[in-house]
């Protein structure tokens, strides 16, 4: 599926959510608002014309003490009941609008006030509003409309109550719901992100490791990674430079080793020609040209290194296994190396010394190359000593998980290495100066560690104050001799 793809169909499950809490919400807010329309318009609209039908029941227990008022004063039975009638006559208005809806007890509590109008109306209003039971009757019509409507007012504000405590339980279950849509939300989107995320990363993770090994010489085909198709793509480019590089690499050695091949047999007809004029075979020499005859000899001993070395590093960087012969005492064959170098050691003013185990490790390893290996570090330790310096060449043994390795550490006494020596140090034709040693082609520690790769060990660099260790591990065979 297509990166595109991919985040279209992620990021539109997060709308998705969001739709759903929308309406989560809305339906909340719906209901809520649906209570408070019965709240309203029908409780509190109910309310008012049973508060109307109360009021004009009321007004007829007001025009009855009004009258009795009047008649008291003087007024004649006419006057009264012109007032009575009056409120009757609203009071019937109001009930035949609102009476059968009223509550039953309401209603009748009214009707006894319109009984009581109506008595008045039909007798001597006067005389009959006078009368002591006339009064009582209207007291307790008062005291039972006023219960009536006390108890009324208690039941609204009651249901009331329920329907506001209806209308929080809707609101909170919509809170509730919408903060578990809301945490759902954010745990999915974080999911979904960290999925999408790693989908991504981890791809090119992987490519810029395998990117970074491209870079350091390592032509290893690169696998799939996952993810993607764009990450594939960049993948399958990845590979394409990768065998690009390798083809390039491989004329590189190609070209090395038949160079190398070409300049080794006039170098070696050179090397026997003048050994020749030092023997003396083609006359005696004057010391002139003895001083000169040393320095060409010197001159092309350097030259055979160097071509050895080019045609050591084709050999090994091209994969051929190494000629490893059993029985090799390591000992001796860094005692070669270092007899091999002795010479201009001491021309330098520099002292070699050897430090040994009691015992001495057989080996199956190709001598001939590790010979060289150790010479490399020996004559880069050399050339950096200064006069009357040190370089300690020490053989040891150490146990590593299940395995024993023997170590060759090789300490000079130079100035050290810096920061951007060192980090480049055992790359190939990486020449560096150090101290007043010239720079060379930069292959000695990039062989010896090749070398040491190839015999199933390995190369390492140790800086210390004003000295420099390398160290060279080679595992042990089963065999060892005293």
């Amino acid at each position: 599926m297509r990166l595109p793809t991919r985040l279209g169909i992620t990021h539109g499950a997060l709308v998705a959510l969001l739709i759903v809490l929308l309406v989560v919400t809305l339906q909340g807010l719906l209901r809520m608002l649906g209570v408070m329309t019965i709240i309203s318009d029908q409780r509190l609209s109910r309310l008012d014309a049973e508060e109307e039908l109360h009021r004009s029941a009321w007004d007829i227990e007001v025009a009855l003490r009004h009258a009795r008022i009047a008649c008291a004063e003087g007024a004649s039975d006419a006057v009264a009941a012109d007032r009575i009638a009056r409120a009757t006559g609203t009071f019937s208005d109001v009930l035949a609008r609102h009476g059968a809806a009223a509550p039953a007890r309401l209603r009748d509590a009214s009707l006894q006030y319109e009984v009581l109008a109506n008595d008045a109306l039909s007798n001597r209003t006067c005389p009959f509003l006078s009368l002591s039971s006339t009064e009582e009757r209207r007291m307790q019509l008062d005291e039972e409309m006023t219960d009536t409507w006390i108890d009324r007012l208690h039941e609204l504000h009651a249901d009331i109550q329920a329907k506001e405590k209806s209308a929080r339980a809707i609101g909170n279950r919509t809170a509730s719901n919408g903060v578990v849509v809301a945490v759902l939300g954010v745990v999915a989107a974080v999911f979904v992100a960290r999925l999408t995320a790693r989908s991504v990363t981890l791809p090119i993770a992987r490519l810029a490791a395998d990117a970074t090994r491209l870079g350091d010489g390592d032509f290893t085909p690169i696998k799939p990674v996952g993810g993607p198709p764009e990450i594939d793509e960049l993948r399958r480019d990845l590979e394409r430079t990768r065998e690009k590089l390798l083809g390039v690499d491989r004329l590189k050695q190609a070209f090395l080793a038949s160079v190398s091949h070409e300049l080794r047999s006039p170098l070696g007809r050179l090397r026997e020609a003048l050994a020749l004029l030092g023997d003396g075979t083609l006359g005696e020499l004057t010391s002139k040209q003895g001083r000169v005859l040393t320095l060409a000899s010197r001159a092309c001993e350097q030259e055979v290194r160097i071509v050895e070395a080019l045609l050591d590093m084709s050999r090994v960087s091209s994969g051929l296994p190494v000629q490893r012969q059993a029985g090799c005492d390591i000992a001796k064959v860094v005692e070669a190396a270092v007899e091999g170098e002795r010479p201009a050691a001491v021309d330098r003013g520099v002292e070699i010394r050897i430090e040994r185990d009691d015992k001495s490790p057989s080996l199956r390893l190709d001598s001939a190359l590790v010979e060289r290996a150790v010479a490399n570090l020996v004559r880069n330790a050399v050339s950096v000593s200064p006069r009357d310096g040190v370089v300690r060449v020490r053989i040891g043994s150490r146990a590593d998980e299940d395995r024993r390795l023997v170590t060759i550490d090789v300490v000079d006494d130079g100035p050290g290495l810096n920061d951007a020596v060192a980090a480049r140090i055992f790359e190939p034709f990486n020449a560096a100066q150090v101290a007043d040693r010239p720079a060379g082609i930069g292959l000695g520690l990039s062989l010896a560690r090749e070398v040491a790769r190839a015999h199933g060990g390995d190369l390492d660099l140790a800086r210390g104050e004003g000295s420099t260790t390398f160290r060279m591990e080679i595992p042990v065979g089963t065999e060892e001799v005293s």
